[in-house]
């Protein structure tokens, strides 16, 4: 069982009716795990995380949450304050077909014509990448309130692009490569066309995992509320910061949200040379100076243009 199949909520859809019927309510989750004897015998990041998931110790998990996600303290509240001072305007209507139209029209750009996206009735996130099976899984349900098509399908396809860059140069993905990789996803969407409104979000977000840390999934969904957030987008992102937690009136967050924006915010700081060679697979942002230039299956010229990386 995989992290994502560990920290999601199996009733997230009745626990949503019952917190939307009673301000009072906390929702209680459950998990594929709770009726599943789990074999944890491996160490390491990930294995300690889950572990702690599964004791449901909410220090362990705020502990092994921050070293999985380098979420190692809390440096960049003053600059997510700054950014959440005002709500963005709303973006355009956006309707899931657009999303769809955009992300083929650039797989045909980036020569990923094998790629495909699949809309899928299940709740909990937008886009899932699922590069072995050449697909990114989109949820009916997703909500675009600050999120763009073009912010959104230039964050997905830093995955693919790593992951197709990462076999066709041989590199192996380090051990702590997804913090790197969501910071420069979240980079990319961020300084798309509208990416005033998505890093309005995550920096949100980052705001929200720290609240999450000592308040209850209702303390962050009001937080969100109270800047902006619809009730929809404010109840599906406080979830997330307390997927791996059975009793959400505890004190205690995944952070996986504040991975986001934190790692943006470390990326931000390189040259477009530095950021580029990060495309060449799942390394880790210490392991660009590997590199003296990039190399991919993928069209330097192509990702310059596609990510403004001149």
């Amino acid at each position: 069982m995989n992290l994502i199949d560990i920290i999601t909520p199996i009733n997230l859809k009745e626990e949503k009716l019952k917190f939307f019927s009673d301000l009072k309510y906390h929702p209680v989750f459950e998990y594929k795990w709770q009726n599943k004897k789990i074999n944890i015998k491996a160490e390491g990041l990930k294995p300690n995380l889950i572990k702690s998931i599964i004791e449901q110790d909410i220090n362990s998990i705020i502990k092994n949450a921050g070293i999985y996600f380098d979420i190692s303290a809390w440096s960049y509240l003053q600059i997510a304050k700054n950014l959440t001072k005002n709500a963005p305007l709303l973006i355009s209507n956006e309707t899931n077909q657009d999303f769809i139209n955009l992300f083929y029209k650039t797989f045909k750009f980036l020569g990923l014509n094998e790629y495909k996206v699949k809309l899928v009735d299940e709740v909990g996130f937008n886009f899932r990448p699922s590069v072995k099976n050449k697909e990114i899984v989109m949820s009916k349900y997703a909500n675009f309130q600050f999120f763009s098509a073009e912010g959104e399908v230039r964050h997905e396809l830093v995955h693919i692009i790593r992951y197709e860059n990462g076999r066709y140069n041989n590199i192996l993905s380090s051990s702590n490569y997804l913090p790197t990789e969501e910071g420069l996803a979240t980079l990319m969407q961020d300084t798309s066309l509208g990416g005033v409104s998505s890093e309005f979000q995550h920096a949100a977000e980052y705001i929200a995992s720290y609240v999450g840390s000592s308040g209850s999934l209702r303390d962050i969904f009001e937080y969100l509320l109270s800047i902006g957030f619809n009730p929809e987008l404010a109840w599906q992102r406080a979830c997330r910061h307390k997927f791996g937690l059975v009793n959400t009136k505890e004190a205690g967050d995944i952070l996986k949200p504040a991975m986001y924006f934190a790692n943006s915010q470390k990326i931000r700081s390189f040259d477009n040379h530095k950021i580029l060679k990060l495309f060449m697979g799942r390394i880790a942002m210490s392991e660009s100076d590997k590199y003296d230039t990039y190399k991919g299956i993928i069209d330097m010229a192509k990702i310059t243009q596609f990510y403004n990386l001149k």
